[in-house]
């Protein structure tokens, strides 16, 4: 089974059985890539719960999230709710331990390991050290071509 390169992935340029990295355009994906994760990971600021108004007029609308919300730390801060916030009778705890286990499921117990959203960050970093490493790699191979008695003209 033959692997086939997709023509239209940024920073390859398939020509017939030859294929090339652009290590220019790796590394601006990479910083792409960088950019969303860190958006991923810096929280935003938390939203108003109320508003002060005049006795008597209509109470305007809270605001909703910032622009960006939906960061780890975000995700964190609004879900962590447990048995504390919403009482001790039977269909509130029932609920609490259902909003637990989705948060353990999708957010984990730490920063470093446990839930997907965790892992999903994680695996990005992995990514992109792996784009970093192609760059890299590419690089040196491509030095290594043109210096004197390494390249071999057909």
């Amino acid at each position: 089974m033959a692997i086939e390169l997709d023509k239209d992935w940024p920073g390859l340029t398939v020509k017939g059985d030859d294929a090339a990295w652009d290590p220019t355009e790796i590394k601006r994906i990479t910083g792409e890539l960088e950019e969303a994760l860190k958006a991923l990971r810096t929280p935003t600021q938390p939203p108003a719960r109320s508003v002060a108004y005049a006795a008597g007029s209509t109470p305007p609308p809270l605001p909703g999230p910032p622009p960006g919300a939906g960061s780890l730390p975000d995700v964190r801060l609004q879900c962590a709710i447990g048995t504390a916030q919403l009482g001790e009778w039977i269909t509130a705890a029932s609920f609490a331990q259902t909003v637990e286990t989705a948060y353990m499921t999708f957010i984990g117990d730490t920063e470093k390991s446990g839930g997907n959203y965790s892992s999903l960050l994680q695996q990005c970093d992995e990514v992109i050290d792996a784009l970093v490493d192609i760059a890299k790699t590419n690089a040196g191979a491509e030095q290594a071509n043109l210096e004197p008695g390494t390249r071999r003209d057909v």
